[in-house]
């Protein structure tokens, strides 16, 4: 199977976790815009309904345009579950999202979930977070380029930093935002950087998804293979 065939290979798994009347958050990505006509075919031959609260204007225009209901996260006061892919997962469940841009919209509602599952396939497990794809870091367009440089000061040679551009022109996020594409060099402890990057003036959240993951759902070769917390 190619990884396309491995990401649907997980949908049933999580299609079976939402329920009638759920809040149900509904993530960003490759991975999620094959999974969202899913949850509309559910919910038409199950007659069900959910309410999705979605990571990014495109989930949400998708959701919309398929006849889920969707609403603003500042109108529900609970999720019941979260579902999004991510581009790393390590042993402990630690996550690096953010490829898209939605990153942060991403944590506010995946931090709501009373559970977050999370879809990927097999080449997204890694050893370390920052071994095979790029750290996300939101920040604000003003001071950008200062606290870029602060990062590589701090990274001393590990760390390289690049403002992330689409044909040349800045990526700009759902929240008006830069995103700051941060290479790791080494095996750099995500807590301590998050904590540092965090409390940069600027910055408004980092791609590092940290303790917030309940079950991993992962298409292999072999199979599908879930992993509890």
């Amino acid at each position: 199977m190619d990884k396309k065939q491995l990401k649907i290979s997980t949908f049933d798994d999580a299609l079976d976790q939402i329920k009638d009347g759920m809040f149900v958050g509904i993530g960003s990505g490759s991975t999620i815009e094959l999974l969202v006509p899913k949850i509309a075919e559910k919910l038409e031959k199950e007659q069900i309904d959910i309410t999705g609260v979605c990571t990014s204007k495109n989930t949400a225009r998708i959701a919309t345009e398929l006849g889920i209901k969707v609403i603003n996260v500042n109108e529900v006061d609970k999720i019941d579950v979260a579902i999004d892919g991510a581009d790393e997962v390590d042993e402990q469940l630690n996550l690096i999202k953010g490829g898209g841009g939605a990153l942060f919209r991403e944590k506010v509602i995946d931090a709501m979930a009373a559970r977050f599952i999370v879809l990927i396939d097999d080449s997204k497990c890694v050893d370390y977070l920052g071994q095979t794809f790029k750290l996300p870091v939101e920040v604000d367009q003003f001071n950008w380029l200062l606290v870029a440089k602060e990062i590589e000061v701090y990274g001393k040679g590990k760390i390289v930093v690049e403002r992330r551009s689409i044909e040349e022109s800045p990526f700009i996020t759902d929240n008006g935002n830069y995103i700051l594409d941060l290479s790791l060099n080494d095996n750099i402890d995500p807590y301590e950087l998050h904590d540092y990057l965090i409390h940069l003036v600027g910055v408004l959240e980092t791609g590092y998804f940290l303790d917030v993951a309940d079950q991993i759902i992962i298409g292999t070769q072999d199979g599908v293979k879930l992993i509890e917390k």
